[in-house]
This record gives C-alpha cells, sequence and structure tokens, in this order.
C-alpha cells in the first residue's frame, strides 16, 4: 500500500463529505451474491425438502458466522489500505499467498461451470428451444464482457441489482408459497438438529463460508475506499453496515428458499437432486408464477456467482503476487480468459465440470478453509498493523470458535475419502 493511500484513509473527518446509506452499499452486495449460487440455492433447496423448515434457525447462525468471520477482515482494510491476500504476502509469508490463490484458483474453475450451468438451466425453462450448451457460451462471454474492463463501479452497481432480485424473486416464490406453510412455519421454532445430522449444520454452514469471499471482500473494499477521502473509522463504519445489511439480507433470502422447498416438498415423499429440478416441480404445487420467479432467481444466482469468480481472480493475483492490480495488464487478462473458457470447454466436452474435478475441489476448499481462518487470525491479531483496530478479545473467542467449527468441517471432508 502506498503512503498516499494510507494518508488519504486518514484524513479529517472534516473533509469527508456525507454519504447516503445506500452509497455504502457495495462491497457486501458482491460477495452475498456470490455466496446465493447455484450452489447455495441447490443445497437449500434440499435441505428443506427433506428436513422440513425447522433449519431456519441453522442458515441465520450460519449467516452470523459469515458476518463476524468478515469483521476482522475489514478492520484489517480500514486500518492499512491492503486488502487481506496482500497482509497475508507481506506479514506471514509469500509462499502463503500464492499458495491460497492457487488454491481458491482451482476451486473457481471446478465450480465456474456449475454456476453457468445452474443460470443456463433457468433460462432454459423459460427458452426450452436453446440448447443449454448455447445458454452457458452465451452467459459466459457476456460475464467475461463485464469483467474484462475491470470497472469497480459497475461490478458494484450490477451486484446491487442483482441482490434486489434475488430478494424479490425468492421471496415471491416464498409468498406464493405462503398460503399452504401454516403448518410448516412453527417448526423454524424448534431450534432443533434434524435426526440429530450435524452434517447437515456443516453443509449448511459450509455453503455460506465460501473461502476465496473470506479474501475477495478486502480487496473490493480498498477498490471502493481508495480514492475517498474518509477516516479510518468512517471507512469501517460503512464497511461494517455493508456487510450487516448484506448478510441480513442473505439469511432473508436462504430462508425464502427453504420455505419454499419444505412448503411444496417437505412430507410429500418426492425428492428433488438440483435447483433446476425444484423450479420445475414447484410448478403443478405452487403454479407457473412461482417456477418462473424461482427460474430467474436462479439464473441471477448463477450469472452472479459467475461474474464474481471472473473478476476476482486477476485482483487476488495480483494481491498474492505482488503484480499489477489493472484489469488490462496482459497476466491479468490471460487470468480472465482461462477462469472464463475453461468451464465452458469443460461444459462443452463432459456436459459440466467431471465429478472427481469437482470433489477434488470441494476436497480443497473444504481444507483450506481451516488453514485461511486460521492466517486470517494470526494476520488481524498484529497490533503494529492493526493499531486501534486489532481484535478484541470477544472477536478472538468468536473467530476461535468459527476456526473449530471450520476445522470439523474440514475432517469431515477428509474422511470422506477413505
Amino acid at each position: 500500500m502506498t503512503n498516499l493511500l494510507r494518508e488519504k484513509m486518514a484524513k479529517p473527518p472534516l473533509q469527508a463529505p456525507s454519504l447516503p446509506w445506500w452509497k455504502s452499499w457495495g462491497p457486501g452486495a458482491i460477495v452475498a451474491a456470490c455466496i446465493i449460487g447455484p450452489g447455495t440455492v441447490t443445497t437449500v433447496s434440499v435441505a428443506g425438502a427433506q428436513f422440513g423448515f425447522g433449519l431456519a434457525w441453522i442458515l441465520v447462525l450460519a449467516c452470523l458466522v459469515g458476518y463476524f468471520i468478515q469483521r476482522p477482515v475489514m478492520n484489517w482494510t480500514a486500518a492499512t489500505g491492503t486488502s487481506v491476500l496482500e497482509g497475508i504476502r507481506d506479514e506471514i509469508g509469500v509462499i502463503w499467498s500464492k499458495l491460497i490463490f492457487f488454491g481458491l484458483w482451482l476451486g473457481a474453475l471446478a465450480f465456474q461451470a456449475g454456476n453457468f450451468i445452474g443460470a443456463s438451466m433457468a433460462m432454459n425453462l423459460i427458452f426450452p428451444a436453446v440448447p443449454m450448451i448455447v445458454w452457458v457460451s452465451l452467459l459466459s462471454l457476456s460475464a467475461m464482457s463485464i469483467a474484462w474492463f475491470g470497472v469497480y463501479k459497475l461490478l458494484e452497481n450490477i451486484n446491487r441489482v442483482v441482490m434486489v432480485m434475488l430478494v424479490l424473486t425468492f421471496c415471491l416464490t416464498a409468498l406464493a408459497a405462503l398460503p399452504r406453510s401454516q403448518g410448516i412455519m412453527s417448526q423454524a421454532l424448534t431450534f432443533s438438529i434434524p435426526e440429530g445430522d450435524l452434517l447437515i449444520v456443516l453443509a449448511l454452514v459450509a455453503t455460506i463460508l465460501v473461502p476465496n469471499t473470506l479474501v475477495a471482500l478486502s480487496g473490493f473494499m480498498k477498490n471502493k475506499y481508495q480514492e475517498s477521502t474518509y477516516t479510518q473509522e468512517q471507512i469501517r463504519k460503512r464497511s461494517f453496515n455493508d456487510l450487516k445489511m448484506n448478510f441480513t439480507l442473505l439469511a432473508l433470502i436462504s430462508i425464502a428458499i427453504l420455505l419454499s422447498a419444505a412448503t411444496a416438498f417437505y412430507g410429500t415423499g418426492q425428492t428433488i437432486s438440483s435447483a433446476g429440478d425444484m423450479a420445475v416441480q414447484l410448478t403443478p404445487i405452487l403454479g407457473s408464477f412461482a417456477t418462473i420467479f424461482f427460474a430467474v432467481g436462479l439464473w441471477t444466482a448463477g450469472f452472479s456467482s459467475g461474474l464474481f469468480n471472473l473478476t476476482v481472480q486477476p485482483m487476488l493475483f495480483g494481491h498474492a503476487f505482488k503484480q499489477s492490480e489493472k484489469p488490462n495488464a496482459p497476466i491479468n487478462r490471460t487470468i480472465l480468459i482461462i477462469t472464463g473458457f475453461i468451464p465452458v470447454a469443460l461444459v462443452w466436452t463432459f456436459g459440466g465440470s467431471p465429478v472427481e474435478l469437482i470433489i477434488s475441489a470441494q476436497a480443497i476448499n473444504g481444507l483450506l478453509l481451516p488453514v485461511l481462518t486460521i492466517v486470517l487470525f494470526v494476520l488481524t491479531n498484529k497490533k503494529d498493523r492493526m493499531g486501534r483496530f486489532k481484535n478484541t478479545f470477544t472477536s478472538n473467542i468468536i473467530n476461535l470458535a468459527i476456526i473449530g467449527l471450520v476445522t470439523i468441517l474440514a475432517i469431515r471432508v477428509f474422511l470422506s475419502f477413505f
């Protein structure tokens, strides 16, 4: 980080104009829109169909975990003006930043095909005459076109719209389900784990704790405020408000999906294996409008997650390797092209990401999460860099509990190979 940027972030409050609350809404929206991808929609839909609405409290817990694990990350960027991946590179070691980048990139490549397949399923429901492979190619090229320019403000505005669309579409679907949901609404107050299955808790928490969002959020936060005249405290306050707003919306969207699935399928004996299946099967139960709303939400979720991965990889490469962060730098263009075209090639060749590749990526992400949370814990406790924004005792206790939770998740992933 340059001295100029530090000076800008430390200017007196009187030099900073007031900022409407909605203009604080940005980096968190980009991350939240990524989290609500086809994988999350599928996981929550299947959980609702199988276990009912009693899992709502777990989704709220998962969003709280996501919120609290990101707070120290935002503190770091407010205090130093750098992203946490830059901090890992400079304070922990460049080998760590490089390994983390490659682990995150491999996961992005494996899951990117799933993002565009999810969006294509939705398009195929509305326009069935167009083959899915055509939709995958068109959606990937569209997302690459947006990411090619790398304009942060454009990405921020797109994801603000995305979050509004996700709230509207999935909440309208839940509204269609509401007249039939009286019998299951009371399940939300049971605060129990269905059938004592701890794996359900871990799966829902894991779908909210996407590893690359832990390092991407601070990068987007840096981009938003690097030219501003706001003080460190003002940046921190606005960033926390942004985070609260988007994780609240994330919980609302997730609960709406859960309610729709639970109302339509719980106790009926019907099973669903994907979000696409759910969109199709909603029609005879809740009507065609519910299916259309859900399909539009699924498209939005898939496209926004795909756009996130295309945008974030060049930025993370620059932070990890101390290279140019400019979108038009040749190496960043190359990373963008690879990230965009490999998933399309996988779909053309295999019809999607090969199962072995997805399993390997899930394993890497699952094992990377505790490593990443531990490294971030060490980084955000460096008083010489954090100053008054260093983790508090309470914050450390909460984050140690989260580290324990993601370690259990990693052990589960590891044991699944035997």
